[in-house]
């Protein structure tokens, strides 16, 4: 893996993992009206750059919905249900991502040292670049959370933020995309106007 190659609107592909209220009482590393903001982002980022989209999730039971405010904006995205750990495990995720075809995946989920982890431990012993987007995640402990980002490092993931990627994706402010992503900033981040 070039850990220098860019993640660009026509190489990438964005997983959206567990997006769903029944997980939130374990989410303790990250404060949780700022992780559905930045989950929402993320998936703002996946419709301006019409970046082909997987959703993986399960609703109902503990699991509960996924939040409205994600797939309002994931129209585009591909539903996959899967009961296992690491979405690798189901065949209709597998065939889904090599019909896709892209390489680069930009994967973001609700628990970092489970899903995600499992995930992207799989993607990249598969082939795959993967970019963990960290702030649309969390765990219940900061040890978890810490120790599940140096084993991605380690494994070779790259970690990155929704704000970085956004800006990696769009390159250019004078892009279509720029405006849309300076609204983006201006609602979602510090380095906007509004206060979070």
């Amino acid at each position: 893996m070039n850990y220098t190659e860019r993640v660009t609107p026509e190489n990438a592909v964005l997983v959206m993992v567990d997006f769903l209220d029944g997980f939130l009482p374990g989410l303790r590393t990250i404060d949780r009206s700022l992780f559905r903001a930045n989950a929402e982002a993320l998936a703002r980022i996946g419709k301006i750059f019409n970046l082909p989209t997987i959703i993986l999730g399960e609703e109902g039971d503990f699991r509960g919905n996924f939040f409205p405010e994600v797939m309002k904006h994931l129209d585009h995205g591909i539903r996959v249900e899967r009961h296992t750990p690491s979405a690798w495990d189901e065949p209709e995720f597998i065939k889904t991502i090599e019909k896709i075809g892209r390489k680069k995946v930009i994967v973001g989920g609700i628990s970092l040292d489970i899903c995600t982890t499992m995930l992207t431990i799989d993607l990249l012993r598969n082939g795959y670049d993967v970019f963990v987007v960290v702030d649309v995640s969390g765990s219940d402990t900061p040890l978890n959370e810490m120790a599940a980002m140096m084993r991605l490092s380690q494994a070779g993931a790259i970690m990155t933020s929704w704000g970085s990627l956004a800006s990696e994706l769009m390159k250019d402010w004078q892009t279509p995309e720029g405006p849309h992503i300076g609204e983006l900033y201006q609602e979602f981040s510090y380095w906007g106007n509004h206060a979070l």
